[in-house]
């Protein structure tokens, strides 16, 4: 269905645009109008240029041909002046994955760096960031406006740090935070700048279920209230009913403006989890790969794990679930041999205890490892080809010449997930999806005996979701490794998975029967 013409101005307009990316010119001849009362998701597959469009709606990427044009204010204003003219108060605010990279690099240098004792308590709290002077990037030699003003602003930040959830993370700081609570708290962020026009990109991505309804009602209310929202979604199902208009894009052109029909029942948000599952507290009977005792992790008086016992033996495949804060990363990090804590706990790994005189890389080399905030450590100009190889010495770049054999087997694993053609291209010029397959075969080059897959399909369309679950499946026939699968989508979970350990407040909770 074509959209029809509203009679009223737009808030936002693209005339004949085309959106530079490199040395690229894509959407080329866009033509599109938001209204005042729409409120838009960019919908299309992986790679259709969703992020880039809604990037360039925020003026965060260049048009370089045609125009696009805000009638947020009195007076038009060229995209240009976006950064110039509303760098505090924003009328347009984005949320995206690429901000939550950039949060997370300004505060922890180094993947590690968040488990490191001496380095947790550097960077601001999360209490911080949302004081007024963060999040409205004032000035501290700067003369507040009248006392009214401040006021207003104490009595949102208390609702705000209320609708997300965040009082329990106010003294953390950043960099100790799970990337779902990231995602909280820089919505949180948006939510208190006050914008005229919210554009997120993927908003849902990394968030419990539980909190993803919550994220629905809230957007409602953003809405109801006069916020103009633009979403990006790789899943039409994550639509909130507010949305009133699909843009549908692909190979980076629009489609169709149409009407939104998608009504979504937030109270069940994703279908429930097929096949057969054994609790968490069955015994097996093969070789134990991972084993822990009463593992205990804290961080002054905060408790993340709390006496976690869990085995996992050879050909088990494990589900890794709990809604955000639970502890996932937590544990996540154990195995990685990246938290110094394991050093503190009763933990064996590959049959041997941790703290015995072994090599993390010894560790690091048997272990493979997909996760969304492994891109934030990547150069932007680092090939893809090279990304991979990297898996060969656990290393977040390529910091060894690789043999020709290696280098072959690198190509082939690429082309096996239909990739061969990325192989020379940079990492971040891809799109999300395809980035986070390209994680997929880094895991899987070096015939790890343990895959730990932290939310793999996190962003991904219906397509790329079964090329990856279709991938870690194989995994499982062949025999390779055993398998530990982290998701907020239980429905997403690969067949190959018969076990499921369950956390919530950094506890165990062994499921039993049907989850919900």
């Amino acid at each position: 269905m074509s959209r029809q013409q509203s009679s009223t101005p737009p808030l936002v307009s693209f005339r004949q645009a085309a959106v530079r990316s490199g040395e690229r010119l894509l959407f080329p001849g866009t033509h599109w109008d938001i209204h005042l009362g729409e409120h838009w998701a960019i919908v299309g597959p992986n790679g259709s240029g969703k992020s880039l469009l809604a990037a360039a709606l925020a003026g965060r990427v260049p048009v370089a041909q045609g125009t696009l044009t805000h009638h947020l204010a009195e007076g038009a204003i060229d995209a240009h002046e976006l950064g110039a003219r509303y760098s505090r108060r924003s009328q347009v605010v984005l949320v995206s994955h690429a901000e939550e990279r950039a949060l997370a690099t300004q505060y922890a240098g180094f993947h590690q760096a968040r488990w490191n004792a001496s380095e947790a308590e550097r960077g601001p709290s999360v209490d911080g960031l949302l004081t007024r002077h963060s999040v409205e990037a004032i000035n501290p030699f700067e003369v507040l406006p009248e006392a009214e003003d401040t006021t207003a602003f104490e009595q949102r930040r208390r609702e705000v740090i209320d609708l997300f959830g965040l009082s329990p993370l106010l003294d953390r700081r950043v960099k100790q935070l799970s990337h779902g609570e990231t995602r909280k708290l820089l919505l949180a962020r948006a939510m208190l700048r006050g914008p005229r026009l919210l554009v997120l990109d993927d908003p849902f991505g990394g968030l419990d279920v539980g909190f993803c309804q919550e994220l629905h009602l809230i957007l409602d209310r953003l809405a109801r209230g006069g916020t103009t929202l633009v979403m990006t979604a790789a899943r039409e199902e994550e639509i909130p009913a507010s949305i009133t208009h699909l843009l549908r894009v692909d190979n980076s052109r629009i489609t169709a403006q149409e009407r939104s029909t998608i009504r979504v029942d937030v109270g069940n948000p994703q279908r429930r989890m097929a096949g057969a599952l054994v609790s968490a507290a069955s015994a097996g009977a093969g070789e134990a790969i991972v084993e822990m005792r009463a593992v205990t992790v804290r961080y002054g008086e905060t408790i993340i794990l709390d006496h976690v016992d869990w085995t996992v033996r050879k050909g088990e495949h494990w589900a890794l679930l709990g809604p955000n804060g639970a502890g996932k990363s937590t544990l996540l990090s154990l195995l990685l041999a990246d938290n110094p804590q394991a050093y503190a706990n009763d933990i064996r790994l590959f049959g041997r205890q941790r703290g015995s005189g072994e090599s993390i890389w010894e560790i690091k080399a048997r272990v493979g490892w997909v996760a969304p905030e492994l891109l934030a450590h990547y150069q932007p100009s680092w090939r893809c080809l090279d990304i991979v190889l990297s898996g060969f010495h656990a290393s977040m770049g390529l910091f060894r010449d690789c043999t020709i054999e290696e280098i072959e087997r690198g190509r082939q694993a690429l082309s096996t997930l239909g990739l061969g053609g990325v192989a020379d291209q940079p990492l971040l010029e891809l799109s999300e999806g395809a980035q986070r397959l390209v994680l997929l075969v880094r895991a899987l080059v070096a015939n790890p005996e343990l895959l730990v897959l932290d939310e793999p399909c996190q962003g991904l369309d219906a397509v790329h979701t079964r090329q990856v679950t279709s991938a870690v499946d194989r995994v499982a026939r062949e025999g390779r490794a055993c398998i530990i699968y982290v998701t907020h989508h239980e429905e997403e979970i690969p067949s190959c998975i018969t076990r499921v350990l369950r956390l919530k407040a950094g506890r165990v909770f062994v499921w039993e029967g049907e989850p919900g």
